[in-house]
Order: C-alpha cells, then structure tokens, then sequence
C-alpha cells in the first residue's frame, strides 16, 4: 500500500539535501548512512557505491528508512519507511534528470561531480509509512 503524503511532508522529501538511510546489518543492527536523495512524488531514489554495505544490507533485510533532520528544537522530523530494492546497476547519476538537478551543484562546490560516476548503483524506496512530529505554532 503506497503512502499518503500530507504537504509538508512533500516540501520537506522535495527540498532536503540530506537523509539519514538506515539499512539493517546482517546482525540485526539497524546502520543510519547520510545519503543524498531524490523524491519523485511516491517514492525515493538513492544513488551509492555498488561496494557499500547498504546494498547488502537491503538485499538481505528490504525494509528501510529514511529520516529528515528536525528544525533543531525535536519538532518537525519526518521520517519514511518501505521497502528498498537495488534497482540498476551499472548507471551513472549525473545522468538522472531529476536527481542531477537537485545536486550538480552542490557536487561541484565540493569536488565530487566526476566522482558520482562512481555512485553507479541505483536504490528506489517504496514508501509506504510516514512519521511526522508536529511543528508548534
């Protein structure tokens, strides 16, 4: 079953640059990876080295999340969760419209635009739970 996604939540999945993945080890230890992220309107798009731990890790144990910060005071953290899948292989994300978009810039500020060509394994989260904390006022 696909997630609702109040508006906030669809700012909040659209605007962030970073997201905390957390995968499951093998040990049954849940492991939070800073990641970068693009949401298409239903679900999320990770781009990582096709060594990382997280593709085993969602190999073998599917079932993730991704949190947003909060606004630094405990009050609007968003948090997605749903099933993860190694989705390509073998791909480069700066040949990804969207994604490349939200971070072509930020990459070249600090050096990393040849070095994504590295991040060749393409992960889709298909959400299907939101957590959110109110955000007072």
């Amino acid at each position: 079953m696909a997630a609702e996604f109040p508006d906030e939540v669809v700012d909040r999945l659209t605007s962030d640059q970073f997201g905390w993945l957390t995968t499951v080890a093998k040990s049954g230890q849940p492991v939070p990876r800073l990641v970068w992220f693009h949401f298409d309107g239903a679900g999320i798009t990770v781009y990582t080295e096709p060594s990382a731990a997280k593709v085993r890790h969602i190999q073998a144990h599917p079932r993730v999340s991704l949190n947003l910060d909060s606004d630094g005071q405990g009050s609007g953290i968003i948090v997605v969760g749903g099933t993860a899948t190694v989705e390509a292989q073998n791909v480069d994300p700066r040949e990804d419209g969207p994604y490349w978009e939200k971070y072509r810039a930020q990459a070249e500020e600090i050096g990393l635009a040849d070095a994504m060509a590295g991040y060749g394994t393409r992960l889709r989260i298909d959400v299907d739970k939101v957590w959110t904390t109110p955000i007072p006022g």
